[in-house]
């Protein structure tokens, strides 16, 4: 019975037709076969036939359900990689499916005119032409090719510019409505479309404004450039302070955002780097020539300490955004836990129980 049914279970056969024909070939009633395969499934996890049809499924055996449907992988061939019927895969996709769109970011800046639009095209049109043509511009000298493509890319107008911040929100403020209406027991198919279009939509239309915009965090971070802080370190925190700056805009003030972004990301700059220059106008003494012609070699243990425990917070951060499946396998390859060692990826296969692959 047990190799009848796995042949069956392979061929991607649900457990419900699997017990109804092995009853009929054996004699015996569909229900004597059911509890015989789950009581061989409890008592050989490592061999269940129907490993996920005994029980609940786990949020980690559901999310891989999805993530695997989100690359492409057909809700049939999920059915028969994890010996279910399409019915569930596919009520379990939607489950996730709703989950993550009630997850998704559509804070937006509200405007009054949102409610009023008569005319949605002109709002979410193309962003308009620029009516002066555009002027070459010569990138800085001495900097890689990624930063110096940055100003390959032409600035925005003030017209395009307000154009593609109201188009920005009004695509978050139109999602954010239909999510509203979104019933997660019965979530309709059609309206989980419209409400991820238009999310993507907002996310190109934001890549636009930022891609518009990077060359002014290179030129801020010129600026800042000290002993203590690398370049790309700095252009790197200041793309992040340049990302939440355009969440933050509100075109209808009539502002320009260069404005409104070099201020935010001189704050940000302003927020992590006066903390070195205070420590080192502290320890600065009248024999600052004698003292920079002199290589001190000695490490600091309070400074390598609270390096170690910035960078350990650094990794909880990251770690906290992996679901429980995922962060135990980095755990356990990398050894993360203090006092742990690092486990090779076979070892670490044979704990999660899957191939090292």
């Amino acid at each position: 019975v047990i190799e009848r049914a796995r042949r069956l279970a392979q061929a991607g056969v649900c457990l419900a037709k699997v017990a109804k024909q092995i009853a009929q070939e054996t004699g015996r009633s569909v229900e004597t076969i059911r509890c015989m395969l789950r009581l061989f499934d409890v008592e050989h996890p490592d061999m269940a036939i129907f490993p996920y049809n005994h029980g609940p499924l786990r949020t980690e055996v559901k999310r891989e359900f999805y993530r695997q449907y989100c690359r492409g992988v057909s809700v049939q061939a999920l059915a028969q990689r994890f010996y279910q019927p399409r019915t569930r895969i596919c009520r379990i996709i939607n489950e996730m499916r709703v989950a993550e769109i009630m997850e998704l970011p559509l804070d937006y800046m509200p405007n009054e005119h949102f409610a009023r639009v008569q005319s949605e095209k002109q709002i979410v049109a193309s962003s308009p032409a620029s009516d002066q043509p555009a002027k070459a511009v010569r990138s800085p000298k001495g900097l890689p090719p990624y930063m110096a493509s940055l100003y390959s890319v032409p600035l925005l107008t003030r017209q395009q510019e307000t154009h593609l911040f109201r188009k920005m929100n009004y695509l978050k403020y139109k999602a954010s409505k239909l999510v509203e209406q979104l019933d997660p027991a019965r979530p309709k198919t059609r309206l989980m479309n419209q409400i991820e279009r238009l999310y993507e939509e907002s996310v190109a239309t934001k890549n636009e404004i930022v891609r518009a915009n990077l060359r002014l965090v290179v030129s801020i971070a010129k600026r800042h450039i000290s002993p203590s802080r690398d370049f790309f370190e700095l252009v790197s925190d200041g793309n992040m302070a340049l990302f939440r700056a355009v969440e933050k805009f509100d075109f209808a003030r009539g502002f320009r955002f260069s404005t409104y972004a070099s201020w935010a990301i001189m704050k940000n700059f302003a927020r992590s780097i006066p903390n070195e220059g205070r420590r080192q106008v502290r320890f600065r003494t009248s024999h600052d020539e004698f003292l920079s012609a002199t290589e001190d070699t000695r490490s600091d243990p309070r400074e390598q300490e609270l390096a170690q425990s910035e960078r350990e917070a650094l990794v909880g951060e990251l770690l906290d955004r992996l679901d429980g499946r995922e962060r135990k396998i980095i755990d356990l390859r990398f050894g993360l836990t203090s006092g742990r060692k690092s486990l090779t990826l076979k070892q670490v296969g044979a704990a999660m129980g899957v191939t090292k692959e």
